[in-house]
């Protein structure tokens, strides 16, 4: 019994050492940086190779979407303000997928494919969960 106590430990210890040592050889501290920022050009940036050219016109993009997704925050919570039917609700949010939806293609367009592609499959899924409380940021989708 007493060998199996010291085998349990040693094995948690050598299972903690390893799980804390992965973890500082794979973060990213400018990555880590860009996310507690919310940053989200760095993170782009970063984790998509996104070049200056590219940075530039992505940019652009998103100053101009940043009316519409105001647009769209303020319609839904307008309406929740004033317990609007639930179909009304739903249409306001379903626009506002939608408009991300656009919005995220045409980044992920002004990236290289490989890049795209795999920005893409990082913020899609994160759309339909979307909950509308406030404006989509770096550190995921609230």
């Amino acid at each position: 019994m007493r060998n199996f106590l010291y085998t349990a430990v040693l094995a948690l210890v050598i299972g903690a050492v390893a799980t804390a040592g992965f973890y500082f050889l794979q973060r990213d501290p400018e990555l880590s940086r860009a996310a507690r920022a919310q940053d989200a050009m760095a993170w782009l940036r970063l984790e998509f190779h996104v070049t200056a050219a590219q940075e530039a016109a992505i940019a652009k993009l998103q100053s101009e979407y940043a009316v519409v997704c105001t647009d769209h925050c303020l319609a839904i919570a307008a309406a929740r303000k004033r317990t609007a039917p639930a179909a009304e609700i739903a249409a306001l949010e379903k626009t506002c997928i939608d408009a991300m939806r656009q919005h995220f293609t045409q980044v992920a367009a002004l990236m290289s494919p490989g890049e795209g592609r795999r920005y893409l499959d990082e913020v899609l899924p994160r759309i339909d969960s979307y909950n509308h409380a406030a404006s989509p940021n770096v550190g995921g989708m609230n």
